[in-house]
Order: C-alpha cells, then structure tokens, then sequence
C-alpha cells in the first residue's frame, strides 16, 4: 500500500481488527489506522505541505484545506483524511478493487459527516469514520453499512461534564467494572464519552441522539481475559424512526486505550436488535 506517513502510524498491539470484530459481531472488512500528528507535521515539513496538498489531495479536498486558518486545525484535517484513504484502500484491496488511496477523496455530506468518492462512479465505496484528539489522529472504514470511530485523550476535565453524558445508573456499572477509585474516574468516563461519541457517528443524521438517549446497560471483558482491554459496551438506543414508530436498538461498540487515550469503534448494520 501506498501510504506516504507509514512512519507516523501507531500500532494497537492491544486492539486488533480480529478482537474489534469479534467484540462487535461483525463480518465484513474493517480497517483502522491511528496517526501521531505530531510525526505527520514533521513528515510535512520535510515534504512542504504545499507538495502534501498538491500531490495527495483533490481538487475539491484542496478547496477545503486552504480554508483553515489554524495550523493545529488543519495538520488534524489532514491527518484524519489520510488515515480514512488509507484505511479505504485497505478494504479494497481486501476485496480485490485496486485504488491507489490518493486517488480517493473524502468529503463531508450535507451534514458535516464524512464520506468517500473516487470520481469515477466503480461501484460501492467502504464508509469511513474520522476523530481527533491531542496529538493523534483516528480512522475506520467498513466494507459494508456505516462505522463510527471515535479517539479522546484522557483528562480530569471529563468529570465535570459527566452529567451531560452519564446516568447514576451508567456510573455504577463503570465503578463495577473498572473500579470506584478517583484516579479511576476519569479513564472509565472517557471510555463511556467516546463510546457514545461512536454511536452518534452511526446515527441516522435526522435523528441524533444525545448522550443521555443512549443507556449504557453492561460491559463485557475482552475476548482473551475478563476484564482486560479490549472491551463490548452493550447500549440501548430507544428512538422512533422516520415514520414516528418505536424502535429499539441494541448497539455494541468496542472499546480500548491506547496510551493515555480512550477509543471507541462501531459499526450500524450489525447494532439493529
């Protein structure tokens, strides 16, 4: 594969494609990547951005990036958006499609969510799901349905914003699980933010559902050691759908750390109960 930041990857040894869909019943290619920003700002350098935008990104891609304003915002652009193309790439080739990832764009739809296009209309294209946090960039692509990944660095800050996220209910099965000690606070609610965060990504964008729509009701241990990383949150999302009717859905999402980071993955056509 032709990927020009292969230095700039971080290895999950601790969270692989296998264990994910295991833990989320999935039977279709997925990919992922995690990209160290701050060793993709050094690989720019010594290529020139201006180079990295010409020689990697579309025409389209190159409109949006020349808006940015933000150095930090726009290095957390790229990173993202190459990962996805890399990603992409990955599910093709597991399929037997070959498309060099530059020649793959990744747009945001009417709302904001990204998506994939190679400019040539050859059939279905993987979804792809994009986050950021601190110094590292996250990227999923799925060969069939829609993913949602999401990356958050872990700080104390999330415990004041705990109750725009987490029930008494939900707060108790973390301290069951991970434990009830303080310095355990922050790391279990950032596992808990970002596994929502996944959810909404994978949401029906006319009908997002807010943190506390979304109830947590068990954590179940890895697949290799109970208790150990990676882990299934199982939620229950109860909503109506287009045509005002109730439903009911039953979402998994793996969940792991990666150094001092929480990270969360799903996939929507695996979650409908």
């Amino acid at each position: 594969m032709d990927f020009p930041f292969q230095n700039c990857l971080i290895s999950a040894e601790n969270f692989s494609v296998q264990q994910v869909r295991q833990l989320l019943e999935y039977q279709d290619g997925i990919a992922y990547l995690l990209l160290d920003l701050r060793k993709f700002q050094e690989e720019m350098q010594q290529i020139t951005e201006k180079d990295v935008v010409a020689r990697y990104l579309s025409g389209l891609e190159q409109g949006y990036v020349n808006k940015f304003r933000s150095d930090k915002r726009k290095r957390e652009w790229l990173g993202g958006r190459f990962a996805a193309k890399c990603a992409a790439a990955e599910i093709l080739a597991q399929n037997g499609k070959t498309q060099s990832w530059s020649k793959l764009a990744v747009l945001p739809d009417e709302n904001g969510r990204p998506f994939l296009s190679a400019g040539n209309g050859n059939g279905a294209l993987p979804d792809v799901s994009i986050s950021h946090s601190g110094t590292l960039a996250a990227a999923l692509a799925v060969s069939n349905g829609l993913c949602g990944i999401d990356i958050q660095k872990v700080t104390d800050r999330i415990i004041k914003l705990r109750q725009r996220f987490c029930t008494a209910s939900e707060g108790r099965i973390l301290q069951s699980f991970f434990g009830a000690s303080h310095e355990k606070q922050s790391p279990s609610l950032t596992k808990l933010w970002a596994a929502k965060e996944a959810i909404r990504k994978v949401a029906d964008t006319k009908s997002l559902p807010g943190f506390l729509e979304l109830e947590l009701k068990e954590i179940g241990g890895g697949p290799l050691h109970e208790g150990s990383p990676p882990w299934r949150f199982t939620f229950i999302w109860k909503h109506h759908d287009i045509n005002g009717n109730p439903v009911t859905e039953k979402c998994f999402v793996a969940v792991s750390h990666i150094a001092d980071y929480a990270l969360a993955l799903t996939t929507r056509n695996d979650t409908l109960d």
